[in-house]
């Protein structure tokens, strides 16, 4: 039976899901999923409730139940995705993520995930993909900027860096992390002065960085030696 939108129970149960009245809404997705066995709608929904509810391992069911009925249902597989993510199951994730970002109707954040799970697992260029791929899906997504300018610090290519922080930083001007970064990119460039600066703003924001304080320290010290 395929799902009747104007069925009073399936209006009810929409209607606790999106109030957030998620346990309320738990039991009444279980006995439509009994009524429209071939919903794959219905199944997502399931899957979204026990998410919110914390119960991981039963969404994940729900999640490949859906995609069982339509194996196109990128949807399911990014929720799938994000299921293992919290999970700690990072292979698996990346396989969900990866089978949406290869999909004809992608979402953005598959390819953030796709580089966030890359740059954990140890895989520097195929995280540097990823990012850059979910900044060419999402422009307005600047904080890809901070995973891309971690990986080009680890590799010594501070001058790809730069522009990337410094974006970051106009739009963040009191993210501490950013200004720590510059300092350390303007330090590989051997512009001590703006390395000194930018440790120096990161400290304003956060005085209990000890990392900062000592390079901080160590820049100061030879300036004057």
């Amino acid at each position: 039976m395929e799902l009747n939108y104007a069925d009073p129970d399936y209006i009810d149960a929409m209607n606790s899901y999106l109030s957030g009245h998620w346990k309320e809404a738990e039991p009444k997705f279980q006995a439509l999923c009994d009524t429209y066995e071939k919903s794959t709608f219905v199944r997502l929904m399931l899957g979204d409730v026990y998410y919110s509810c914390g119960k991981l391992d039963s969404a994940v069911k729900m999640y490949h139940a859906a995609i069982l009925l339509n194996p196109e249902f990128n949807l399911a597989y990014y929720k799938l995705g994000v299921c293992f993510y919290r999970k700690g199951h990072l292979r698996h994730a990346l396989e969900a993520f990866q089978r949406v970002a290869s999909g004809k109707n992608s979402h953005a954040l598959a390819n953030y995930f796709i580089g966030l799970i890359h740059m954990y697992l140890g895989n520097d260029e195929d995280a540097a993909k990823g990012f850059e791929a979910f900044k060419v899906q999402s422009e307005e997504s600047i904080i890809a900027n901070m995973y891309l300018a971690q990986l080009m610090v680890k590799a010594k290519k501070y001058e790809e860096a730069l522009p990337l922080l410094l974006e970051l930083a106009e739009q963040t001007p009191h993210f501490a992390e950013v200004h720590y970064m510059l300092g350390t990119v303007y330090y590989g460039m051997h512009d001590n002065a703006k390395a000194v600066q930018s440790f120096r703003k990161a400290l304003d924001i956060n005085p209990a960085d000890e990392r900062t304080k000592t390079k901080l320290t160590l820049l100061t010290d030879i300036q004057f030696i």
